[in-house]
C-alpha cells in the first residue's frame, strides 16, 4: 500500500508540487479536540467513499461551508481551523478529496481507497467527491445554505464547480487559486467568468500573479481579494493556522467577508 501511494503521489509530478508550499514547521500545527463527527458517503461516480469530518454549531439555521483541502493534504488541516469557523456560527463539513494524501497524522482516507483501487486522483477527479459532499450537506445535513472554501487545486475547483451549479452556493471562499490544470478544455479564468455570487479570494503574498486574472473574472459586484502586509503568508488554508501569530491578519477580512454571506 504504501509503494502505490509513494507512486501515485510521483505520478501527480509537477502539477502537485506547483500548488503546495507547506510549511517547513508543517507537523507542528496544532491539531485541536474540538468535537467532530467522522462520516463517510458514497462519491457521485460510485467508485469510492467519500471520508468527511463534520463540526456543529449547533444551530439548525446556521450556513454549512464544505472546507476541501489542498494538494497532498487531507481534511485533518482544518481540525485546527474549522473551530474557528464554527465559533463564528457556521457548520463545517471538512472533506477528504481523492487527490490528496494526509496532514499531519491524518490520512486522507477517500485518496487512500481510491489509490487501493488505481482509480485516477488527479485534481479533476476530485469533481465527483466535491459533488458527493454538496449532495450529502443538502440531503443529509438539512443545510440550507452551503458555501464552497476551498485551497489550492480545490479553490481552483470551487470556480469550475460555482460556474457548473450557479445555484448551489451563497458564497466561495478560495485560498491560493492557480491555473494548476485544464478542465473540459478551459482554463479556470473562463469558469470564473460565470461566477456571480460572493466571492473571497486570497493567497501568500507572492502569489497575486497565480489569481489575478482569474478574480478580475469573477462577475460578482460583491468579492474581495486580501493580500497580507505584515508577513508573507503560506500557500493555501494553512496559512490560518493558530501556528502562526500573523495567521490573525489573514483571518479579520474572512471574519468580516464571512459575515456579510452568513
Amino acid at each position: 500500500m504504501k509503494k502505490l501511494i509513494v507512486l501515485s503521489l510521483l505520478a501527480l509530478g509537477v502539477l502537485t508540487t506547483s500548488c503546495e508550499n507547506h510549511p517547513k514547521n508543517l507537523a507542528n500545527i496544532p491539531q485541536n479536540n474540538f468535537n467532530f463527527k467522522s462520516i463517510s458517503f458514497p462519491s457521485k461516480d460510485g467508485k469510492i467513499r467519500v471520508y468527511a469530518d463534520y463540526y456543529d454549531a449547533n444551530s439548525k439555521n446556521a450556513p454549512l461551508i464544505l472546507a476541501f483541502h489542498q494538494a497532498g493534504s487531507s481534511r485533518g488541516v482544518y481540525r485546527d481551523i474549522a473551530p474557528r469557523l464554527v465559533a463564528l456560527g457556521f457548520n463545517v463539513l471538512a472533506v477528504d478529496l481523492r487527490s490528496g494524501y494526509k496532514f499531519g497524522n491524518v490520512l486522507n482516507e477517500s485518496f487512500a481507497e481510491a489509490n487501493s483501487k488505481n482509480l485516477p486522483i488527479q485534481f479533476e477527479n476530485s469533481v465527483s467527491d466535491i459533488e458527493a459532499a454538496y449532495d450529502y450537506a443538502k440531503k443529509n445535513l438539512n443545510a440550507k445554505k452551503v458555501i464552497y472554501f476551498g485551497s489550492s487545486y480545490s479553490a481552483s475547483l470551487g470556480f469550475y464547480s460555482v460556474s457548473k451549479h450557479p445555484q448551489d452556493y451563497a458564497a466561495l471562499v478560495t485560498f491560493s487559486p492557480g491555473e494548476y490544470f485544464k478542465i473540459e478544455n478551459k482554463t479556470i479564468a473562463d469558469f470564473a467568468k460565470d461566477v456571480n455570487i460572493p466571492t473571497f479570494v486570497s493567497s501568500a503574498k507572492d502569489e497575486k500573479s497565480h489569481w489575478i486574472e482569474i478574480f478580475n473574472n469573477v462577475k460578482s459586484t460583491k468579492k474581495q481579494d486580501f493580500l497580507p502586509t505584515n508577513w508573507e503568508g503560506y500557500h493555501g488554508e494553512v496559512t490560518l493556522s493558530s501556528n502562526f501569530p500573523d495567521a490573525e491578519e489573514y483571518w479579520k477580512p474572512l471574519t468580516k467577508f464571512l459575515k456579510t454571506v452568513k
